[in-house]
């Protein structure tokens, strides 16, 4: 699938663009999450978001970025280790009040045969901070 913005700074390109553009005077500086971007290209298509199989923790927190014109700092905005959604069954066999389709992709934690379930967003997902810490790319 093609995409323009395959990856952070791209976005940050692409934003910065259209908000420009859209809104007289206002150039934008960008702030790129990197909680979970330590893989790169580790989802099958770019729309799934949700407790992405294989990702890794990105780098540190720094001020110290690849376009310091547009991308004002790397940092973790999103705590690694917290779940971005629930699967439809909950870690304690309930269904998920909240749950969210985008949670059952195929690259999203719980969706394989042997992995556990995702809490609900914002909970702590252990599974998970594992994979972030075996796949971390700190530089």
């Amino acid at each position: 699938q093609w995409n323009p913005s395959h990856n952070e700074h791209n976005y940050a390109l692409h934003l910065r663009k259209a908000m420009s553009e859209g809104i007289s005077g206002f150039m934008p500086h960008i702030i790129i999450d990197t909680g979970r971007n330590g893989i790169a290209d580790e989802r099958s298509q770019c729309k799934n978001w949700c407790n992405i199989r294989g990702a890794g923790v990105g780098l540190f927190a720094t001020t110290e970025t690849a376009d310091p014109d547009v991308i004002d700092a790397y940092f973790w905005l999103k705590t690694p280790g917290e779940s971005d959604g629930c699967t439809g069954t909950l870690p304690s066999g309930a269904q998920c009040p909240r749950f969210d389709a985008d949670c059952a992709s195929t690259d999203s934690l719980g969706s394989a045969a042997g992995e556990p379930r995702a809490p609900e967003a914002g909970q702590w997902f252990d599974y998970q901070i594992k994979q972030l810490a075996a796949h971390a790319r700190f530089m």
